[in-house]
Formats: structure tokens, sequence, C-alpha cells
């Protein structure tokens, strides 16, 4: 058997390598990074040539998303089977130009639109075999489209767990008391984030002393290293501590965090934080006139109501003071927690990935 992955976050490579490690008899081939190449899945583009969020910040990659579609839609003959995880602005094209041509399409984490361009669920529920999401609240949302999705539970439920003891990661850190910074996972958005964090972070260690600690990716490392180098900054990716987000995320302080997955790990993590993004001018634009609804953060849109503040195009100021309010309060860092103790019966009992995992194999081999 033959399988295409198409993605382009490295949240859904991770839950995507989690999915498939172990399987047996099956060709991967796709879109990958470095841990699923590591299982063998063959390349066909690297998923960094098409992370990126945004209406305008996509122009530069669109003659390379162009090339790959060509790609992928001249391999789709080929393979058994088409899983393509997120990223609509790439997928939904595809979508419709290999449809007469593909055995088998998968969509995993399909685009939110109950959040803003709703027609888009229509796309999906017509060309797509399959539809597999991970927040509850999608499948009814899918089914007055007319299509019966899968759902067995968010793959964090299993995944937002430290791998090492707060005496471990205090050692490394040198320290218990530091806030945990994560900038986010796309180059995009660390370009447009490093800049607007540096007088939030500079405004932090001066006036509480707390350590500013910042799990990331390899890639990023030189980058903000240089946008950093005259902050008090304490960096780590997985070759320098196992598991960095979790294991930093699990025993900080408090948190400034990326609207994007890490927010709702942060959560199931039960560290505090407030979610901050930033684009560009006219990409906001568009997207709040868009929009459906309220929230950005994946924890709050779970909840239905604000547990998280969230600054979105706000100045490092008000991010500043935000989370300064935060931090010097029991209540609202009390308050928090207590919501977070209640996500993981929300998304799910534990045993997700087993389940997608058995779902996968099921949904590849049904015909």
């Amino acid at each position: 058997m033959k399988v295409l992955i198409s993605l382009a976050d490295r949240s859904a490579a991770l839950y995507i390598r989690h999915i498939i490690k172990g399987l047996e008899g099956i060709e991967f081939y796709g879109v990958t990074d470095s841990s699923l190449e590591e299982l063998g899945v063959k390349r066909l583009a690297s998923v960094d040539d098409l992370s990126v969020v945004g209406f305008w910040e996509a122009l530069p990659r669109i003659p390379k998303a162009i090339g790959l579609l060509r790609k992928i839609e001249e391999m789709a003959e080929k393979m058994d089977v088409l899983v393509l995880c997120d990223a609509p602005a790439f997928h939904l094209p595809l979508l419709k130009r290999v449809r007469k041509k593909a055995k088998k399409i998968i969509y995993f984490i399909p685009p939110q639109a109950w959040a803003w361009k709703e027609e888009r669920a229509r796309v999906v529920t017509q060309y797509a075999d399959e539809i597999v999401v991970i927040l509850p609240f999608e499948v009814d949302f899918y089914r007055k489209w007319g299509k019966e999705v899968h759902y067995v539970g968010h793959p964090l439920v299993d995944l937002a767990k430290p791998t090492l003891t707060q005496q471990q990661v205090v050692e490394k850190v040198g320290t218990e008391k530091y806030v945990a910074v994560l900038p986010g996972s796309r180059w995009s958005e660390i370009k447009r984030h490093a800049p607007y964090l540096r007088p939030v972070l500079d405004m932090l260690y001066k006036e509480t002393g707390l350590y500013l600690v910042v799990p990331t990716f390899e890639a990023f490392l030189p980058y903000l290293q240089k946008e950093w180098k005259d902050l008090p900054v304490k960096f780590f990716t997985p070759s320098s501590l196992p598991e960095p987000s979790r294991n930093i995320m699990s025993y900080a302080k408090a948190g400034i965090i990326a609207s994007g997955t890490a927010d709702l790990e942060a959560s199931l993590l039960s560290c505090p934080h407030v979610t901050f993004y930033r684009t560009h001018l006219i990409t906001y634009l568009i997207g709040k006139r868009l929009a459906r609804v309220s929230y950005i953060a994946l924890t709050n849109l779970v909840a239905g109501r604000q547990v998280v503040p969230e600054l979105v195009q706000k100045s490092p100021s008000e991010l500043y003071n935000t989370f300064r309010q935060l931090i010097n309060s029991p209540e609202l860092l009390s308050q928090q927690k207590e919501y977070f103790g209640e996500m993981r019966n929300i998304l799910g009992p534990e045993g997700v990935l087993d389940r997608l995992r058995s779902l996968f194999l099921q949904l590849f081999y049904e015909r």
C-alpha cells in the first residue's frame, strides 16, 4: 500500500508521526519534517515550504506551492490513499484537482470553517471521502453539512505531559522562577513575533527578575538568538532538552504564548498564560471581517468563553501589562488552573493516539 501525506504544520507532523509509527506494509510519501523522514517517509517537500499563516504572508510562497501542488496531483493516481492535514489554503484547491484521480482521500484536521469562511466546509464534505476532526464541537458542525465525521479525541490529551521531573528541568534552567515564552511554530510567526516580543521580554526581566525560557525548534534558534542577543533569554531545542515545550511549560510560573496549538498544550499542562498574535495589517483586517467567532485561542474556543487573555494586534506594552496582571494575581492564576483541570475530560479520555492509529488503519484498508 502507498500513502501520500500532505501537511504544513509541525503540530500536524507530530500527530502523524505517532499515528504511522510502527505501521508495516505501507510506503509513505509526503511533505515532511525530519521526524517523519526518520520513520522512512519519502520526502516530496519540507513542511517549511508551506508553513505560513495569513493572506499577505503567503504571497512569496505561491510559486513553490503551485509546483508542489502539481507534483502531488501527478502522484495521486499512483497512491492508494491521500491524507491531507490542515492547511486549507493549499489543500482545498488540491482536493478539487485530485478528486477524480485519487482512490481515497482522508482530510485530517479539516478547515476551521466554523471560525470563518464557512463555505470551505462544503468543499471538504463534497470532495473528501473521510474527515477526521480533533475538536469535539466540529462533529456537529460538519454533520450540519451532511457529512458524518470521525472523532476520537484530541492527540494532545496523550502528548501534553512532561517527560522530566521538575527537579530535572530546574537543574537545566537554573531556577524555579521562570516564564515560558513560545513565539510560534512557523517562520512567518517567528519573524513577526521576535521583534514584537523584544520590548516585552526586556521590561519583564527588568521589572520582575523572572528568567525567560524559550523552547523552540532547531531551525529557528539562530534567528531568535540573533534577534534577542542582548536579552537574558535561555533557549532549549530538542537537542538540548527532551520535549522542550512540554517540559518547560509544565513547571513554568506562567507563559507568554503565540496563539496556536501551544496555547492548548499549555492549558493541558496547567500552565497559566496569556495568548498573543501579530500578523500583517492586511491579513488582520481581512480576517477580522470574515471571522465568525469571538476568540482565537483554542483554549477559549473549547471553553466557549474567555479563560486566557487574548492580545491580537496589541502593543507590546499592552501584552506586558496583561501578563504582569496575571502573574501578580493568585486569583487569576487559580481561575485558569481550575478550568485547565476540566479540559482533558472535554477533549476525550486518554488513549487518543491508539484510537487514531486504529482508525487510520481501518480507513486505509476499507474500500
